[in-house]
């Protein structure tokens, strides 16, 4: 029944037209033991063995060590192992130091990160071409709220890509062959299947954004739009689209109108940049930042906004602006400068 189900039929079309797998190619699977990821699974197992697809699967998990009341977090990673087993796919595990994601920053970001570099050296040492993670469209909807409420830019809102490399510089692909898919076709192709899953109590604590919007927001954008996962797609790929195009302009003007010289990194005219449309001024500032060395998590929108509003406003004075990895921002009245702050003696 599994290779004839609507689920199985959706994530080939995506695979094939959304994701770019082509025949024989080996993925690495993400799974965790939740619903999402073991219902992925069990569709790419139904996919994997036909003769226009011949892929080769290999189970990924990873163990934060973040979450084990009772033992919690190993009993998933045995639940995952067993599964793997039992659909004779080959699995790897790896273990992230949980005293290295607690000291300082994010912790969920850190995880995050985290589990993608265990992702990436995994699929390095099975030579998978794509690492194939779970995220469906409620995942895609409620990280597009979370990015609304916290005043993103249009690459914000486009929310995750279909595609994209696992890690800069890598030529492995993260994919989401799921973005079509919601959460209520998840369960009922594992109620089909009769397949259990493992249950994450911590997706339960709506002192946490993701899972407050997840409970008290998605329910009723679904009464009001049951249709929402695939106008959700349609909306991020538009907006996917625009983004693609600001940056392709923004790359064009950066690589014809930034320029340096001996103590400055890079100088530009203000009035071109002036009259760029706010977004583009954004981006730009941003990309000329990032190649300065400031790192991108500390370009905020506090941190951004006053130097895209002083270049934008037409007025004269010089006005400095003190950023991260000692990069300094001067406005002139025809100038934008940014370069390394001195040194004192």
């Amino acid at each position: 029944m599994a290779p004839h189900h609507p689920f199985v039929k959706a994530i080939g079309r995506s695979l094939r037209h959304r994701c770019g797998v082509e025949a024989g190619s080996s993925l690495l699977v993400a799974v965790s033991g939740g619903g999402d990821s073991v219902a992925l699974l069990r569709a790419l197992a139904a996919i994997a063995p036909r003769r226009g697809w011949k892929l080769k699967l290999t189970v990924g998990h990873v163990q934060h060590h973040l979450r084990d009341e009772g033992g919690q977090a190993e009993a998933d990673a045995q639940f995952v192992a067993q599964l793997a087993e039992q659909l004779g796919l080959d699995g790897l595990r790896a273990d992230l130091d949980p005293q290295s994601l607690q000291q300082g920053g994010n912790t969920e970001a850190l995880a995050r990160q985290g589990r993608y570099d265990a992702l990436t050296e995994m699929a390095e040492q099975t030579g998978a071409d794509f690492v194939a993670t779970a995220h469906h469209g409620d995942d895609q909807l409620e990280t597009i709220l979370m990015r609304l409420l916290r005043g993103s830019s249009v690459r914000g809102l486009a929310g995750m890509a279909w595609r994209r490399h696992v890690q800069p510089g890598s030529n492995i692909w993260l994919i989401r062959p799921m973005l079509a898919l919601d959460r209520a076709d998840v369960l009922r192709f594992l109620h089909d299947l009769n397949q259990p899953w493992r249950r994450d109590h911590t997706n339960a604590d709506v002192t946490r954004l993701r899972a407050r919007l997840r409970h008290d927001v998605l329910p009723v954008l679904h009464d009001i739009q049951p249709n929402l996962a695939h106008r959700t797609v349609g909306a991020a790929q538009h907006l996917r689209d625009v983004a693609h195009m600001m940056n392709r302009t923004i790359e064009m003007i950066y690589h014809e109108q930034v320029r340096g010289d001996a103590e400055t990194l890079f100088i530009m005219d203000r009035d071109m940049v002036g009259e760029l449309i706010r977004a583009m001024v954004w981006d730009l500032m941003r990309r000329v930042l990032i190649e300065a060395g400031c790192s991108p998590d500390t370009l905020t929108r506090k941190t951004l906004s006053p130097i895209v509003s002083a270049i934008r406003d037409g007025k004269g004075g010089k006005r400095t602006f003190d950023l991260s990895n000692s990069v300094v921002v001067t406005i002139t009245r025809h100038a934008v400068h940014v370069k390394p702050a001195r040194k004192s003696e």
